[in-house]
């Protein structure tokens, strides 16, 4: 809710264009360095990092779990948000999702790079080669190929489908302001990215569905993308990564990471925006109670794998504790203790959970205190295992550092691009403010479609919308608005849960190919010992079936949605109605409607004009 007299307008005007050209600057010279650290990379090969035999897995790997755990952090932060469905959720949700998909491209850059060979990122796909080879399906590597596509895919579908109302915002305004050509060629394209979105009261029923379902899946990937991380160590025989608890551990540290970044890009939008009267003290306060309980959970998840080591019995175990704590690289340890489990500590002081500065702060050390975790978890692990001709200490390199470096900079550009192209926060919840009602652009002489009444309220269109339904036999009945219209749904007789459905539908047939591609891959098309497993070695197919189930489901639902919406479809005779586009913004209108050639109007607007509250205005629509 916008407050203090605040503007769909203003939300984004007060940050300096000179602000953004120097954020923008510094990410392209990131991006810059990361790509001249490729150039070595490509031409010397991973030699040029300082991952070595035994620690095979270094910076790489760490920053990979690092991003990835940003990524889920924010879907899971901005989907339990909407499933409890928190008033936090129109303020937070849009940096939580973007914030999502950035973090997994920014991962994704280490898969691909740490092949050797890039250019055949493909092979790790599921699909049988020129040769009749199969990727092993019970390679952790497959799994990481499988996850990262799924948690992607979710991802896009959460973040494009929570957009769409916003574009059709952004498209009325710029057809509005529309100056010549350049002007006009900007609201063609966000009304080609709005798919032709209209704020039909059918529209919003399925798009609320549809957005809760790719919540709900985006929870459902997260945990099976972090427990599969978890798993793939305990798949090892290195001392110290076969712990139970490993799987909650990761999922926690991700959770504390990505609220921590989003903590502090929310601080940063709220500064650089001006946006105080959207993003309040009360979401600050959020915010840091969320930090506060993840450092918590952090803490006992450390605590208690640190005493099941000590009483375990294992010496090795006990000894790669000991050196996290003491050994060569202790300070990544001790980074995690300070900042992801002590300074989270500071809100509980209730003064302090109201700072930005603070809140940003600590979300940074968060950030920082996990990548410690990351690298203490890797590297001190693998230094040291069984042997002692095992032991070698590791480095790490400037190509390291600038990868990692350069990663960044392409998270903070893409931020920075999207948040100068869409709203920084959803405009579909924000009050709106009252622009010229124009005219209707429908010609003269086409034929009539139907009659539209303009209303103020939700409750005078859903009144309108019982009385048209009931009243005007053969003709259908709608309702446009610029938010979901619980009274609207039940006017038109709208069924709950049209589109579970097809999610469990997707979910199981996607489920059930990829096991089936699994079993059948491993067991007849591909058979290779693997540690001695057994050809159906159906406990690795599991991480694998979750996610491309989720990512099935996902995709099904928002399919479903679209086509069940009709959409795209640019071109609708709803926009002739007269102050059309108001209804993205503060107006809601009620119409009934044919498909036919032609309607007789009188019947409609009869019932219209009798009605109490009377509508603001009354107008025939045409094709």
């Amino acid at each position: 809710m916008v407050l203090n007299g605040e503007t769909h307008r203003g939300i984004g005007a007060a940050m300096g264009m000179r602000a953004w050209w120097l954020a923008l600057a510094a990410a392209l010279a990131l991006c810059g360095l990361l790509a001249a650290s490729l150039f070595f990379l490509f031409w010397d090969g991973i030699a040029v990092w300082g991952n070595d035999i035994p620690v095979t897995w270094a910076l790489d790997i760490v920053s990979y779990d690092w991003w990835i755990g940003i990524a889920c952090g924010g879907l899971v932060v901005s989907a339990v948000l909407l499933l409890a469905d928190s008033p936090a959720h129109g303020a937070l949700n849009r940096i939580a999702e973007t914030m999502a998909v950035m973090g997994a491209v920014a991962a994704g850059i280490y898969p691909i790079i740490h092949l050797g060979r890039p250019w055949l990122f493909y092979w790790t796909f599921p699909y049988p080669n020129s040769f009749a080879l199969w990727p092993q399906f019970r390679s952790p590597l497959v799994w990481d190929a499988i996850d990262i596509l799924s948690f992607l895919g979710i991802s896009l579908c959460v973040w494009y489908v929570g957009l769409l109302p916003d574009l059709a915002v952004l498209r009325d305004r710029a057809w509005e302001a529309a100056r010549g050509d350049k002007g006009l060629l900007k609201a063609q394209l966000y009304g080609i990215a709005a798919l032709g979105w209209r704020g039909s009261a059918v529209h919003w029923h399925r798009w609320v569905q549809a957005y809760r379902i790719l919540a709900l899946l985006g929870v459902l990937v997260v945990l099976a993308l972090q427990t599969g991380a978890a798993v793939m160590f305990a798949g090892t025989l290195e001392p110290g990564w076969h712990d139970t608890l490993l799987p909650v551990t990761y999922l926690a540290g991700a959770l504390l990471a990505g609220t921590g970044m989003l903590s502090v890009l929310v601080v940063v939008v709220r500064h650089a925006f001006a946006l105080q009267s959207l993003i309040t003290a009360r979401h600050v306060s959020l915010l840091a109670l969320l930090l506060l309980g993840l450092a918590v959970a952090n803490m006992y998840c450390l605590g208690a794998s640190t005493v099941s080591a000590m009483l375990g019995g294992d010496n090795f175990v006990v000894a790669g504790q000991v050196r996290r704590a003491t050994g060569p690289v202790a300070w990544s340890f001790w980074m995690l203790v300070a900042g992801a489990l002590v300074a989270p500590l500071v809100f509980l002081a209730g003064r302090l959970r109201r700072s930005p500065a603070v809140l940003a702060w600590v979300g940074g050390s968060a950030c920082a205190g996990i990548w410690g975790d990351h690298y203490t978890l890797i590297v001190a692990t693998l230094q040291h295992d069984f042997l002692p001709s095992s032991v070698h200490a590791t480095r790490i390199s400037f190509f390291e550092w600038a990868t990692f470096a350069g990663s960044g900079g392409v998270f903070l550009l893409m931020l920075l691009l999207f948040f100068r192209l869409v709203p920084v926060v959803g405009l579909a919840r924000a009050r709106p403010y009252v622009v010229p009602a124009g005219a209707p652009s429908g010609d003269a002489d086409a034929p009539l479609w139907g009659v539209a009444a303009e209303f103020a309220t939700q409750a005078g269109m859903a009144h309108a919308l019982r009385k048209l339904r009931a009243g005007t036999a053969g003709l259908r009945v709608d309702g446009y608005g610029p938010v979901p219209s619980v009274r609207a749904a039940m006017a038109l007789g709208l069924r709950a849960g049209s589109m579970r459905g097809f999610a469990v539908v997707g979910g199981v047939a996607g489920a059930l190919a990829m096991f089936g591609m699994c079993s059948y891959a491993t067991v007849y098309g591909y058979v290779f010992d693997i540690g001695g497993r057994p050809r159906f070695s159906w406990p690795d197919f599991v991480v694998p079936t979750v996610s491309f189930g989720c990512l099935c489901a996902g995709l099904t639902v928002a399919g479903a949605m679209l086509v069940g919406n009709r959409l795209p479809r640019l071109n609708h005779p709803a926009f002739n109605i007269a102050g059309f586009g108001r209804a993205s913004v503060d107006r809601f209108f009620a119409v009934a409607h044919t498909s036919g050639e032609q309607i007789d109007p009188i019947a409609a607007e009869a019932l219209l004009r009798a009605m109490s509250p009377a509508p603001l205005a009354i107008t025939r629509v045409r094709r």
